[in-house]
């Protein structure tokens, strides 16, 4: 048998494998270009208190794409930002998750998110912008079409929706306050919310102009990302990551105590 075919076969994937690679660090270029950040390696400089966050139980983990960082200056005080594509864990094994909470709601497969160092600790809070993923509609037939894990699990009739595991530190009843139109919040320390609220937190979400947005503030970082659509192309992550910075913004705003707000 000539080995021509194989030696063909093995060229044309190192050629694909190549050309992905410049494509991915070509789009990773053009954010951190829109977003007036730099490109980086992988989230290993992130506190851990991102692995504890409902994004990460919604995602099962995953890996990152068009990862950017930097700092961004602001009147009250400098912030560290990360912005970055996840591809879910979930997804490769062509499955999804929701939030068990009233009402759930699930991510994307791939969903763009930024996150913000605060100098502060706060409790977890989960705020959520009703939208596309409150619908928990399954994946499109084309997205099903082009990936072989949902493929098998549709040809096999198994299951590809889960409930995520729901962080010990959220409820699942939004907490009874009043919040600006489409948005509900879960905490099991309702009083941050509250004080948060009293402080003119509410404006920075109504200016938060994205629908199914999340927001999460879990010890000191605040993420902010999408729920079922992905920020598409460079100027749409670098829109997302000022909207981050804008609620990093505000946050620190109402914090009370150097350590954040307080009962």
């Amino acid at each position: 048998m000539s080995t021509w075919p194989v030696i063909g076969a093995l060229a044309a994937g190192v050629a694909w494998l190549v050309g992905r690679t410049v494509h991915r660090r070509g789009q990773q270029a053009a954010v951190a270009d829109a977003a007036d950040l730099d490109p980086a390696d992988d989230l290993s400089h992130l506190p851990e208190a991102l692995q504890r966050s409902a994004l990460w139980t919604l995602s099962d983990g995953g890996f990152e794409r068009r990862v950017v960082r930097g700092v961004v200056e602001r009147e009250r005080a400098d912030v560290a930002v990360t912005a970055f594509d996840l591809e879910t864990l979930r997804e490769r094994r062509g499955e999804w998750a929701y939030l068990p909470i009233e009402p759930p709601f699930r991510i994307a497969g791939v969903v763009s998110v930024a996150v913000c160092e605060l100098d502060r600790a706060f409790p977890h809070v989960l705020l959520k912008r009703a939208g596309l993923g409150d619908h928990l509609e399954d994946d499109h037939p084309l997205d099903t079409l082009f990936s072989m894990p949902k493929r098998v699990r549709f040809l096999f009739g198994m299951t590809r929706k889960y409930p995520a595991e729901l962080p010990a530190t959220l409820p699942a009843a939004p907490v009874a306050l009043e919040l600006p139109n489409g948005w509900r919040a879960y905490t099991r320390e309702p009083q941050c919310v509250a004080q948060l609220l009293a402080s003119g937190f509410g404006a920075a979400l109504l200016r938060a102009y994205r629908r199914d947005l999340v927001v999460e503030l879990i010890d000191s970082i605040a993420i902010v990302y999408p729920a079922a659509s992905r920020a598409a192309g460079a100027d749409a992550l670098a829109d997302l990551t000022s909207i981050a910075v804008a609620i990093a913004d505000a946050v620190r705003a109402c914090s009370l105590t150097p350590r954040g707000i307080e009962a």
